[in-house]
């Protein structure tokens, strides 16, 4: 009877932590929407219209034409056939799978958004003036603005690169990260078509390196990563945009936040003292989550924080669901690890501290 239990409990927190991962999705696709219309009127502000658009900030203009260009569909193609004549003459199979794997993330996702953007018929940012529109089926030009198409194949490759080659991972989703937002600057896109984008090629990229009869669990990896990642962009975007709010609830909220990040710090320790022995991956788990919870507290924002902590708790629940095991890994790899996390809290703490409200738009 043991086992049938089990496994009925792991599938309810799969289940649970799906939902988490939609209602996290749900919130920062909320948040962010309120940052469409400011974001694109400050883009036209800075753009002069010519026979061309071009924007008047050099580091703005040479994003949206270096992210324009990277993201470009047949480029992102190029990569693969690259890597998969690489695997042929060097003799790589490794290589060779991962380019193919690629190839199909990136089919999946061109299939996926061209779909949705004629379902839902959003018009482009330079045909909305008040924010207002409808969802309607259209073929017409100009009504295909969510999702980013430019962005949707940059996160399916790039999710296959990261998943595939971990310590690449980083880079693969900063260019990823470059191409979405030379979208927005560009004038194309508005923030939430490339939170789309993002979110449909990640899904893409993980259904595409795992077999096929395993869909439903690489569904469900994708919807956390990308609930994760859309959480962490919305609470940049926020702290970036807002100033803190005086009052006592604000100083509740910093002070939970760095409660939260102190013990996910001291949690941290408890996992280096224990390595190799029982509970270990517990306390590397729950420690990570604790301290992202902390910093989104710390940002004083409601919205911030169910976002974060609904991406949280899937992350949580579904460790518990999988009864995950402490693993033995390389010391070079826990190093990188470990010093990834300390520079990340660190410079999240910065930009919380110094950087509150310098973005040129409310």
């Amino acid at each position: 009877m043991s086992a049938p239990s089990q496994s009925s409990q792991n599938r309810t927190s799969s289940i649970v932590a799906a939902g988490c991962s939609c209602a996290a999705l749900a919130t920062s696709f909320l948040g962010v929407a309120q940052f469409d219309l400011p974001i694109t009127k400050y883009v036209r502000s800075v753009t002069i219209h010519l026979p061309w658009d071009q924007l008047t900030v050099p580091w703005m203009a040479f994003t949206s034409d270096m992210g324009d260009w990277i993201g470009q569909g047949w480029r992102l193609a190029t990569v693969s056939i690259v890597l998969l004549v690489g695997a042929w003459a060097f003799e790589k199979p490794t290589v060779k799978i991962v380019a193919i794997q690629s190839l199909i993330a990136h089919g999946i996702a061109a299939l996926l958004a061209n779909g949705v953007k004629h379902l839902i018929g959003r018009p482009r940012p330079k045909f909305v003036h008040s924010g207002d529109w409808q969802i309607t089926f259209s073929w017409a030009s100009g009504l295909d603005s969510f999702p980013s198409g430019h962005s949707t194949a940059s996160f399916a490759v790039a999710t296959v690169l990261a998943i595939r080659f971990p310590f690449l991972g980083p880079l693969c989703i900063a260019v990823a990260l470059f191409v979405g937002l030379s979208r927005i600057l560009r004038g194309s896109h508005f923030p939430t078509d490339v939170l789309g984008g993002a979110v449909i090629g990640i899904l893409s990229g993980f259904v595409a390196t795992a077999p096929l009869k395993q869909w439903r669990t690489s569904i469900q990896d994708g919807l956390r990563y990308a609930a994760m990642g859309t959480s962490a962009l919305f609470a940049l975007l926020w702290v970036l945009s807002r100033q803190m709010d005086d009052g006592v609830v604000s100083i509740l909220f910093l002070v939970l936040g760095a409660g939260a990040v102190a013990g996910g710090l001291w949690l941290r320790r408890t996992h280096w003292l224990h390595r190799g022995g029982t509970g270990g991956s517990w306390h590397s788990n729950t420690s990570v989550l604790l301290i992202a919870y902390g910093l989104a507290a710390m940002t004083t924002s409601p919205l911030v924080l169910s976002s974060v902590g609904f991406a949280c708790m899937a992350f949580w629940l579904q460790a518990i669901g999988r009864n995950d095991d402490y693993a033995e890994e390389s010391p070079a790899w826990s190093v990188a690890r470990e010093s990834a996390l300390i520079g990340g809290v660190i410079i999240a703490v910065l930009i919380l501290v110094d950087a509150r409200g310098i973005l040129p738009f409310r």
